[in-house]
């Protein structure tokens, strides 16, 4: 029976893959520049009809192809001069992926020992056409209901190795001395670094509000020195100053220059640092990148942030497919007018807010798509001797490979549940109900990433440590997912407050069964009294 199942083909796109979706075939040279044949062009003459073809392009696998025969002699159909004009074609049924799934997804420990496609770092192949081995198999089968379903034949060979290879309390290790070798402190006693970590795993997507010179774009930076260098010796993030006249997307994600495209008769762009940033992210798949808007609020956030945020949640495509031959050169559409690309699965975004009159209030739409962390200083934590942090160590390779990976690893929870999941499901339940009297319930986003952060969490702990609480984890999600979306009048919020007051406090004099939630929720209780109007942000 093996022998008679289809074989499974990995095609490297990038460039053309919209003109040869288009055209519903894939197509090679038969010789290089050279007069020279290359192997993973020879490849297509062992391609039959009824064979899979997973199409690659720009950091996901966008497509799965059906061959409808075997490879015939074709022209060059794409119009680049760099390839010779006789070449070979295959004719393919493209049935686009609704979700596309990121190379990160596919652990490194597979990429790196797998062949074919990759190299032995785990990178795509610089060819074109690769057989795909059972290992791979094995992993797309097990985490992709759609490519699972097109290969109903397929049975995984072994154990699922996603997420296996993803020691997150060495993680966390790693990180948490970064952050203390850079000289960025917090108190002792504080998991704030922890829960921040287990937050951006969880979703990559995180604001930090609290006090003006409290760490907020710091720990974001420190972050970012921790993701290393990329090949070309840059920073893997890139902080952008939000300014006041930000009213549409094109702040972040650029727009077509008219004038420009008229002169050169081609589609050509304004591209700005943050879009430059974000292609940077497309082009290297198995790492991560951080983008950090520092003063997030002091435009309306939904105004240029809309399209990213859609993005973010539909996973379609939203980012204009743009390249340049060199530093100097025009941004131009890469291969068919109007195609776009998905957000990059391994981009992080870490919005920085602070509060006064000249910023905007963050709509419920945003602070539920995000995880908010307060950063807050008592008097006692004045270091006067606490310098300007230094830039923090990059993290190992290895480290960085597998950080990305959990990011886009949509089921390493589920996997690796928190060990006492029932009892927090019970727990957010009860919230549920409870803000479900004034309007302010929640959905299933919030339960899946609440479930998400709370088994990464768990695992971030030091082997040996104590496994945190249902009352710890629940302490965290209320503290930076729930509690900022609160908002409102005396009437509506008091009583609301209060309960979670009364159901923070510990069942002994002067102890905090949720010690995050009763200090902020008390500030809130004592603002909206005074002022018969609070939100989360102070």
């Amino acid at each position: 029976m093996d022998g008679q199942r289809p074989a499974v083909w990995w095609v490297n796109q990038g460039t053309t893959y919209g003109k040869a979706r288009g055209a519903g075939l894939i197509w090679a040279p038969m010789l290089n520049k050279a007069g020279n044949p290359q192997h993973h062009w020879e490849t297509m003459n062992e391609v039959r009809a009824g064979d899979v073809i997973l199409h690659y392009s720009n950091g996901n696998l966008r497509a799965i192809g059906t061959a409808e025969g075997s490879s015939s002699p074709a022209k060059n159909p794409f119009g680049k001069d760099e390839w010779a004009e006789d070449g070979r074609a295959v004719f393919v049924r493209y049935e686009s992926l609704r979700a596309p799934v990121p190379l990160g997804s596919i652990p490194a420990s597979v990429r790196n020992t797998a062949g074919g496609p990759f190299t032995s770092v785990g990178s795509v192949q610089q060819g074109y056409l690769y057989k795909v081995n059972d290992a791979i198999l094995d992993v797309l089968v097990r985490n992709s209901p759609e490519i699972r379903d097109a290969l109903s034949w397929y049975q995984p060979v072994g154990q699922l190795p996603g997420g296996s290879d993803v020691d997150l309390a060495v993680v966390y290790r790693e990180f948490a001395d970064a952050v203390k070798a850079s000289g960025l402190t917090f108190a002792p006693d504080s998991t704030l670094v922890r829960a921040f970590l287990g937050g951006i795993l969880a979703k990559p997507f995180a604001i930090l509000t609290g006090l003006s010179g409290s760490g907020k774009t710091q720990l974001a930076m420190r972050l970012g020195d921790w993701l290393g260098l990329d090949a070309d010796g840059r920073p893997r993030y890139l902080v952008v100053p939000v300014r006041p006249d930000w009213t549409g997307p094109e702040a972040l994600l650029g727009y077509e220059d008219a004038l420009r495209s008229a002169e050169a008769k081609t589609p050509v762009w304004f591209v700005p640092d943050a879009l430059q940033f974000i292609l940077r992210a497309v082009a290297d798949p198995t790492v991560p990148y951080l983008l950090i808007l520092d003063e997030m609020n002091l435009a309306h956030v939904e105004r240029y942030f809309a399209d990213f945020l859609s993005g973010t949640e539909s996973r379609q495509p939203v980012l204009p497919d743009l390249v340049r031959r060199d530093d100097e050169a025009s941004w131009e559409v890469r291969s068919v007018p109007g195609e776009r690309l998905p957000l990059p699965r391994n981009l992080l975004v870490i919005g920085t807010v602070n509060v006064d009159e000249t910023t905007y209030m963050f709509s419920p739409k945003v602070l539920d798509r995000a995880w908010t962390y307060e950063f807050r200083v008592d008097a006692d934590s004045l270091d006067p001797d606490q310098g300007r942090p230094d830039p923090a160590p990059p993290a190992p390779d290895e480290i960085i490979q597998q950080f990305c990976g959990l990011v886009e690893d949509d089921e390493w929870h589920r996997r690796h549940p928190y060990r006492q999941r029932d009892d927090l499901v019970a727990g957010l339940r009860d919230v549920h109900r409870l803000l479900a009297q004034v309007g302010f319930e929640f959905g299933h986003r919030t339960m899946y990433e609440s479930l998400r952060f709370a088994a990464i969490y768990a695992a971030l702990a030091d082997p040996g440590a104590p496994a945190p609480s249902v009352d710890e984890v629940l302490d965290h999600i209320l503290m930076q997912k729930i509690l900022p979306r609160l908002h409102g009048s005396r009437r509506r919020l008091e009583p609301v407050l209060t309960s979670l007051e009364g159901q923070s406090r510990g069942s002994d004099a002067g102890s905090r069964r949720w010690p995050l939630t009763h200090s902020k929720v008390e500030r809130m209780l004592d603002t909206v009294r005074a002022n018969q109007f609070v939100s989360f942000a102070e």
